[in-house]
């Protein structure tokens, strides 16, 4: 053997050598790159057993064709399945869930019970799903996920926008998980749970928001399937363990970012959570950081400052629901404008959410009462509704819709039509409930 060629071999040993070291330490990494990717999934579907009950569904990317992933059905106020899904995808992509979201079941809906259960069971026959299924609902998409899982088996619920009394939550023998914003007009229904801690049913967490009397958004979602998703598997965590870690310094780091923010209500209600629930409990700085901030002067200030206010809005509530009746359009603009002032120039905090939540509850009382109005076609109610409902929410596809109904009652059909047309220009999207209200020969133009 020549020098050179001696000198080649000797050159490759070390190459070789590390190569094969590699591929002994990255075997399994290799073998998961080469793995094949089963894309992820979104489409549109409907039960075999009836048509008319359509949903949305989206399957995260996953690398085994055979696993199945637990279920998050979620029900929409409105039944905006689309708008809904996409609140969770981030949190269905981080902790690998299905999801399904009706466009179907929605606010009135008699039978919401057997529809859900129908779309359940449509769904197991269709797709990659396990025993174990969460339900997550907003305001009366809450309502009806809780009274699904009084009588179905459920794992877990995510409600925002509302909640419900001890009895009720505790019928229903799951993790429930409460979202709630500061500004929501029923932030009353999570208040009772602030002020008498002692009464707060043991599957009962809550979270505040900012969020209003909407879907909070994506990152807080996320948070709540991964509350649930991780603690649901305490007793056979597996290779969860690793993502269960990073859930909680995630919570770690979002404590204390709240505690820089000055809201400590919501980082002691975040630090409560993971400190009375399996397995995150076994990291007790939850706890140790849950009696620290409630010690602060600061959390201490804010809890009686909350409550104050809290005091004043139950006080004119009932005042104001009967003004709707008794008072003019004159009287309701200046409450309207002094209302927006308010909300526009308060300083304190919670001052400002109490606002809020008032001109937030006089936007659902005039969704009742006119839907009231409407059911008794007492035009002249609806007419002083509607008056009070555009001068509060002006661009409201609802208040918009409603004031169709006096010249469709007085047989005006082209006004009632342009009224229409203007109402889905707005954002109004329930079709069945506008071909219900109004004959095919109006709706057809509408659509």
């Amino acid at each position: 053997m020549n020098e050179k060629m001696k000198g080649l071999i000797l050159l490759l040993i070390p190459v070789m050598a590390f190569g094969l070291l590699s591929c002994g330490k990255t075997s399994n990494q290799i073998e998961r790159v080469l793995k094949p990717v089963i894309p992820a999934v979104e489409k549109t579907d409907s039960c075999k057993i009836n048509p008319m009950n359509v949903y949305e569904v989206f399957i995260p990317e996953r690398s085994d064709s055979a696993e199945k992933l637990p279920l998050v059905v979620i029900i929409d106020a409105h039944g905006d399945g689309k708008f809904a899904l996409n609140k969770f995808r981030l949190g269905a992509g981080t902790y690998s869930v299905v999801l399904v979201a009706s466009d179907y079941v929605k606010n009135g809906f008699e039978n919401f019970t057997g529809a859900i259960q129908n779309l359940v069971e449509d769904v197991r026959q269709k797709y990659p799903v396990n025993k174990t299924i969460f339900l997550a609902g907003f305001s009366g998409g809450a309502r009806m996920a809780l009274g699904y899982a009084q009588t179905q088996p459920v794992n877990g619920l995510i409600l925002c926008g509302a909640l419900a009394n001890v009895a009720q939550i505790t019928a229903v023998r799951c993790p429930v998980f409460s979202i709630s914003g500061t500004d929501d007009f029923n932030f009353v229904e999570t208040a009772q749970y602030l002020f008498q801690e002692q009464l707060i049913p043991e599957n009962l967490k809550i979270e505040l928001t900012g969020a209003s009397h909407n879907w909070p958004d994506s990152l807080v979602l996320a948070n709540a399937v991964g509350f649930l998703r991780l603690s649901s598997l305490a007793e056979e965590p597996k290779e969860d363990y690793p993502k269960t870690n990073v859930f909680c310094e995630n919570q770690k780091a979002r404590i204390d970012s709240l505690k820089k923010q000055g809201d400590f209500l919501k980082a002691a209600l975040v630090a409560r959570n993971l400190s009375v629930t399996v397995p995150f409990n076994n990291d007790k700085s939850f706890a140790t950081s849950y009696n620290e901030i409630k010690s602060k002067k600061e959390y201490i200030n804010q809890f009686n400052n909350l409550q104050k206010w809290l005091k004043i809005e139950v006080n004119i509530r009932q005042p104001y629901l009967e003004a709707f009746s008794t008072k003019d359009s004159l009287w309701w603009k200046k409450e309207i404008r002094s209302i927006n002032e308010q909300i526009e120039t308060e300083k304190d905090p919670f001052a400002k959410d109490m606002y809020k939540r008032i001109k937030s509850f006089w936007g659902i009382a005039c969704y009742s009462l006119g839907n009231q109005a409407i059911k008794e076609k007492n035009a002249v109610s609806l007419n002083k509704i509607v008056t009070v409902y555009r001068m509060l929410e002006p661009e409201n596809a609802y208040g918009i819709y409603f004031s169709a109904f006096p010249f469709y009652w007085k047989g005006d059909t082209k006004t009632t039509i342009a009224i229409l047309k203007n109402a889905r220009e707005a954002g109004f999207t329930d079709l069945n409930q506008l071909k219900t209200d109004f004959p095919e020969s109006v709706s057809s133009k509408v659509l």
